[in-house]
């Protein structure tokens, strides 16, 4: 059974998350947090936790359908390159993570109009507490063609779910990006 569950959901802790989130999106707590896919005039910026896994990943992507497009984490240090199994699945999908360099929310300059996209629910929380409500905020999981709000953080788990997980951000900023 764990083996099911470290492959599925990455750990026991991620499923407790995912299944939580998803009860939560069933009640429409989430509603809010998928909003019109942005302007193509506007910049998508990708935040997740390390900086090194899921928005790097989602920025190349967006670039390559010919979006302005940043990232950045909310708990990382400046200037180290992304994971090597992100780089390795951004080749599979023809993209390049080689150039990407970490950066931190903290020193990230943010425009008004901004369309950011956060990996998870408790993402929202951190990014309103640091910058106010006054962004147009969405879950990244939300625009998947089976949406859940919770896109797992992949950076300590398997490689079957670490290649799910990078799976679903592609899925996402296609789903975003139209």
């Amino acid at each position: 059974m764990d083996g099911k569950v470290y492959e599925r959901f990455g750990s026991r802790t991620g499923f407790a998350r995912y299944l939580g989130y998803w009860l939560l999106a069933l009640s429409g707590k989430y509603e809010k947090f998928t909003l019109d896919p942005p302007e193509r005039s506007r910049r998508i910026v990708f935040i997740c936790s390390g900086n090194i896994c899921r928005s790097p990943l989602a920025e190349e992507y967006a670039r390559k359908l010919g979006r302005e497009t940043a990232s950045c984490g909310f708990h990382c240090v400046e200037g180290y390159p992304a994971d090597p199994r992100a780089k390795a699945f951004a080749e599979s999908q023809g993209l390049s993570l080689d150039n990407h360099k970490t950066k931190n929310i903290n020193h990230f300059e943010f425009r008004v109009s901004d369309f950011v996209v956060v990996m998870e629910p408790h993402h929202i929380g951190l990014f309103r507490q640091k910058f106010g409500e006054n962004y147009a905020l969405a879950l990244a999981g939300n625009y998947c063609d089976r949406p859940n709000p919770y896109i797992h953080d992949p950076f300590n788990c398997c490689e079957e779910f670490f290649m799910r997980c990078e799976q679903r951000v592609v899925e996402a900023v296609r789903g975003i990006c139209g």
